[in-house]
């Protein structure tokens, strides 16, 4: 028990330091406000700032340090809460994958009511030009991908004492942690990379959450019973190496056209 107290002490840390930061700025919010103040300042009569690009500068540096440390705060505290739950449920694998299916399914969830904001949006400069709220719903999307990770991950290690290591990470590099009844045909390519490599993006999440077969397997077994190996055809050609003679045709005579003039050819 001596790791569950240790990890259970932590967690309160990290929630505490978490509520104690407040409500973060985000970087380019931060910047902005830099410059309407100062154009607010120059209306009323004032001078507008000679270092103005310093001042934004550094309005977002510490916007941006702000930021990371609430979402190094927020992952770590999400990593910790799922490392908990193996501690306490070790020897009821099923049980602690039965509770990670059911926190994917809400992630997922979550994920598509966010996405509603970015229309047609799979990146950064998509949403910019779509405007409105997509913006901030890519920026709540991608902090939102260190959970999906920590889930996975969590996956993998309640996994992991239940069978052959080597065939687990085979099994998730054919990508089985991510889809149940896999069928590789038709997965758009970089969708398919991010499911067999584990480097999840805003567009992949959203594609998982839409496709509605994301899942947890309740055991190692069920896992194993995904993978649909495909051999494709064998080759059972025999190759002939016996030497071959090329047959070069003959070319054809040239063709007259009745302006042909023989040279004169005089001897002296």
């Amino acid at each position: 028990m001596t790791d569950v107290v240790h990890a259970e002490t932590q967690l309160r840390k990290l929630e505490a330091r978490r509520r104690a930061l407040g409500d973060v700025l985000s970087p380019d919010l931060a910047r902005r406000k830099v410059v309407d103040d100062a154009v607010t300042a120059v209306r009323a009569g004032g001078e507008f700032p000679s270092d103005i690009g310093k001042r934004a500068a550094d309005a977002y540096r510490d916007a941006l340090e702000g930021e990371s440390e609430a979402l190094a705060l927020r992952t770590a505290a999400d990593s910790l809460r799922y490392h908990l739950e193996y501690l306490k449920t070790t020897d009821g694998a099923e049980l602690a994958l039965e509770a990670l299916g059911k926190r994917l399914a809400d992630f997922l969830a979550d994920v598509k009511r966010a996405a509603v904001d970015l229309k047609d949006a799979r990146s950064a400069e998509r949403a910019i030009e779509v405007g409105g709220k997509a913006p901030e719903a890519w920026r709540l999307l991608t902090s939102m991908l260190g959970t999906f990770r920590n889930i996975r991950a969590a996956q993998f290690d309640i996994l992991k004492p239940l069978g052959e290591g080597q065939r687990l990470q085979n099994l998730r590099e054919a990508g089985h942690f991510e889809v149940a009844g896999l069928q590789r045909d038709g997965v758009p390519g970089d969708i398919l990379r991010a499911m067999t490599s584990g480097h999840y993006d805003v567009a992949y999440v959203i594609y998982i959450a839409n496709l509605g077969t994301a899942w947890i397997p309740r055991s190692f077994d069920e896992l194993e019973a995904e993978d649909v190996v495909d051999v494709g055809v064998p080759d059972d050609s025999v190759i002939d190496y016996t030497p071959r003679v090329t047959h070069v045709p003959e070319p054809s005579a040239p063709k007259r056209t009745g302006f042909e003039r023989t040279p004169d050819i005089r001897l002296k």
